[in-house]
């Protein structure tokens, strides 16, 4: 009976077999009566069901027409009799029933594994027919995975569905689908979990891919979005999961972090938002944890590693550009143009509007008005840099403002009370309960009183000391009034001197004991003559008198006191003087003489000459003899076509590289600088000053008394002959420095009457400094074009290597109707290759062109 069935099913399967070759041969026999774009249609067709990629597609429509019309007809045949074998694969129906039969553990996870064979193997028709329904009962069977509490299996499933949805999403139906769900996304992002590694894995890998794709727009912002509040709800950094996951030791993790990474900041059009993600990034660890990972011998990691590092850099370059741009900062004018063209045509203009609106309600009070604005500026401050480097929650209103701390800042900074009344102490006060009085000590405060005995009130004791203060207390100022009185006490009590030393002193001419100070002092606060003779008539009642008019007794006995300390004051201070009159002549004259006799100097402005002929050719100042000193200044004020140079930095590059002997002319101007800061006029007056003191005191000296006594050496001191010698040698300098400078103004054809010594050196000293500034600023300038030259060698270079080695892959358009499969395959391949990554330019902050076009 066995024999027989086995008989009997082979027979059965050679009838089958048999059938099965008719039909194929009947089959290619009615392929074979139509046309070739028939064919081709059929043959598309086929391509699209089979769910291939592009690259995949690409060698098979390479073939020859017949092998197509064979593979048509295999195809055609194949699908048939899968149709036929209904017992052997399940319908896309079936599976949905099962979905919603509530199976657990195993059962559920071998569901889901052969849901994901049927969606990797079957066309694209079949994943229709699984469709929204199919979709929305994984999303929800995801759901309560993720909120269910049991581990094991659980994670299993929760892999496996992701697993499931990424095949479901590999054709554009299916995407599609995906994307307009809107629990699709989040859901993916709950599954980033650094405690289940190969499921994380694939979850950042389909986001990675979903962020990347241009249409529907700013799908990126939607995962940021999602991955923010999914951290909201755990109470953790935004991205903390991806560092962690960075910090696993699987490699496979790492690489789907950094796609991930890189993918958020490549698809934001704003430099300011890459800056952000990038900054929080570093701030919870990034930086530490690329340099670990730099080590690792792995070709994916690698890629995305120089995906970063190449965004990182670029967006460096620009943010520098936008800091080179805002140079001009500092003036009001155009920093409000700027902001005023940063928001024309956009909807913060009406806020911009209402702002300065609001800014001209300030009070209009001198001491309040910048208050205000110092707290309006920390306010911004605060919300523009923001701490953790992110915008803020534009969705609430709150907003963490330290306002009080602000408030306490600018509150007014009353002087601090140094003691304390009885009134001011509470019960729990330090000094309520304080002894001080333990530390009372004689010893101590005669120590204080000997240190500090101008500041310290001590005790009188009785007896004499209490007697003489009393008496000093009652005696009554008899010719002097009160304030000289004072001022003159002031005065002898800062010296301590003994009346009858300072008047020897003076008549000595003593000048260890007379300083230019105490000399000063002694004309300013001396009585007049007329009240020194009536002092000098009081000698009986000197112990009767005052301690000021005491002194004035003292010094009525010297004759002719005025006169004296008036030539001893000018002899005290001839030296200072000569030595500031006498380096100003000479640097000037020197200065002078310098310019005259620099050959490196005329050679600078013969080139300034010829440059400036060529520049001005066809004008009235085309031909020029020459241009005044003056002109040199204004050479930084030409600016090239490109606005990166002036006249002055190309003229500082012309005589580096072609005139090198023109550059050491800033080395022969040694006294420019010294010259640059004499005043001729200020220079005069010293000397005529000079000239009138010495022939004052020779009047003086032809009327002098004869020596009081033999202490009496002013006259033999005086040095009216040695100041007379020297001012002649002075004045004959200053002479010759004023020819030189007149000489000096024929040279260079100007008049010295209208510029000043100080005027002329000084522009020809900014005119050194600002040339050894082009100098220095042409040579960093090289240094960029340098350093950007090898870094755009290196990118091409770079890009040149990539392009051989991996073929870049093209982004599926969402908004074409046609079934592209192999969608989700396509963008994982251009992540893990770094073509996904090619990033348009934002457009330049308004600022920036605003300042281009002015």
């Amino acid at each position: 009976m066995r024999m027989k069935k086995e008989k009997t099913g082979q027979l059965s399967s050679q009838r089958h077999s048999s059938a099965s070759n008719y039909e194929m041969n009947s089959q290619s026999s009615m392929l074979q009566d139509h046309s070739d774009e028939y064919i081709l249609e059929l043959f598309e067709k086929m391509l699209v069901d089979m769910n291939l990629n592009e690259e995949k597609q690409q060698p098979l429509r390479e073939k020859d027409i017949m092998i197509k019309r064979e593979m048509v007809s295999q195809y055609l045949h194949t699908s048939k009799t899968g149709q036929n074998q209904k017992e052997s694969t399940k319908s896309a129906v079936m599976y949905i029933q099962e979905l919603k039969s509530d199976y657990r553990d195993s059962q559920l996870l071998s569901c889901l594994e052969s849901l994901r064979v049927s969606l990797n193997n079957n066309p694209v028709s079949w994943v229709q027919n699984f469709g929204d329904d199919g979709l929305a009962l994984l999303l929800t069977l995801l759901k309560r995975l993720q909120e269910d509490k049991d581990e094991m299996l659980g994670v299993k499933c929760q892999h496996e569905i992701i697993r499931c949805l990424k095949a479901f999403m590999n054709n554009k139906y299916g995407l599609k689908s995906m994307l307009e769900s809107a629990e699709g996304i989040p859901l993916l992002v709950r599954a980033i979990n650094p405690k289940v590694p190969h499921m994380m894995v694939d979850a950042v890998r389909l986001l990675s891919a979903i962020c990347i794709l241009e249409q529907p727009e700013n799908l990126h912002e939607r995962v940021l979005e999602a991955i923010t509040e999914e951290a909201e709800k755990q109470d953790i950094e935004r991205f903390q999961p991806l560092i962690t996951g960075m910090s696993n030791h699987n490699i496979a993790l790492k690489g789907g972090c950094m796609q991930l990474i890189n993918a958020l900041i490549s698809r934001g059009e704003e430099l300011d938002f890459r800056i952000h993600i990038r900054s929080e990034l570093q701030r919870l660890g990034l930086r530490k944890l690329l340099g670990e990972v730099k080590s690792i011998e792995n070709e994916e990691l690698r890629v995305q590693l120089t995906v970063f590092e190449e965004q990182a850099e670029d967006d460096s370059y620009d943010l520098k550009a936008r800091l080179e741009d805002a140079k001009v900062s500092k003036c009001n004018t155009v920093v409000f143009e700027i902001l005023v063209n940063t928001v024309k045509d956009s909807k913060a203009e009406n806020h911009f509007l209402s702002l300065m609106q609001h800014l001209l309600l300030i009070r209009n009070d001198y001491l309040a008005r910048p208050q205000y604005y110092k707290l309006i500026d920390e306010c911004i401050a605060q919300i523009v840099l923001h701490k953790n480097g992110a915008d803020p929650d534009f969705k609430c209103r709150n907003l963490s403002l330290n306002i009080e701390a602000l408030i306490g800042e600018l509150t007014d900074q009353k002087s601090h009370k140094h003691s304390f009344g009885a009134e001011d102490l509470s019960e729990d006060s330090f000094w309520t309960h304080s002894k001080e009085d333990k530390f009372e000590n004689n010893e101590l405060f005669a120590k204080l009183t000997l240190a500090f005995s101008s500041q310290t009130k001590s005790k009188c004791q009785p007896g004499t000391d209490e007697k003489q203060q009393q008496k000093k207390k009652v005696k009554e100022l008899k010719v002097l009034d009160a304030k000289t009185s004072q001022n003159l006490s002031i005065f002898l009590g800062s010296f301590r001197l003994p009346y009858e030393e300072i008047k020897t002193a003076i008549l000595e001419v003593n000048e260890k004991i007379l300083t230019e100070s105490m000399v000063q002092n002694l004309i300013k606060q001396l009585p007049n003559q007329e009240k020194l003779d009536i002092l000098s008539e009081m000698k009986d009642e000197y112990n009767d008198l005052a301690e000021s008019e005491q002194f004035g007794v003292v010094m009525s006995g010297v004759k002719r006191l005025m006169p004296r300390l008036q030539a001893i004051l000018f002899k005290l201070q001839f030296e200072e003087q000569l030595n500031n009159i006498k380096p100003d002549v000479v640097s000037v004259t020197a200065a002078c003489e310098e310019l005259r006799k620099s050959e490196s100097f005329a050679m600078l402005l013969e080139l300034i000459l010829i440059v400036g002929n060529y520049m001005n050719s066809g004008s009235r100042n085309g031909k020029a003899f020459g241009f005044s000193i003056t002109y040199l200044s204004k050479l930084r004020d030409t600016k090239s076509a490109d606005l990166k140079q002036t006249l002055l930095h190309f003229l500082a590059e012309a005589c580096q590289e072609e005139h090198p002997q023109i550059m050491s002319f800033t080395d022969e101007f040694i006294h420019v600088e010294k010259a640059s800061r004499v005043s001729a006029e200020t220079l005069q007056k010293n000397l005529e000053l000079m000239g009138r003191q010495i022939k004052n005191m020779e009047k003086d000296l032809e009327t002098f008394p004869p020596p009081q006594n033999d202490k009496d050496l002013f006259v033999e001191k005086l040095f009216v002959g040695t100041a007379r010698e020297q001012h002649e040698k002075l004045d004959l300098l200053h002479k010759n420095m004023e020819k030189q400078y007149t000489d000096l103004g024929k040279f260079f054809v100007f008049d010295p009457r209208k510029i000043s010594a100080e005027e002329f050196f000084g522009e020809l000293n900014n005119f050194k400094t600002m040339f050894l500034q082009a100098v220095k600023d042409n040579q960093k300038r090289k240094e960029a074009e340098e350093k950007i030259k090898r870094a755009k060698l290196a990118r091409e270079k770079a890009e040149k290597e990539k392009e051989e080695k991996l073929k870049r892959s093209k982004l599926p358009d969402m908004n074409t109707g046609d079934d592209e499969t192999g969608i989700m395959d396509g963008l994982l391949e251009a992540l893990q290759s770094g073509a996904a990554f090619k990033r348009k330019r934002g457009p330049r902050q308004a600022g920036t062109q605003w300042q281009k076009s002015t």
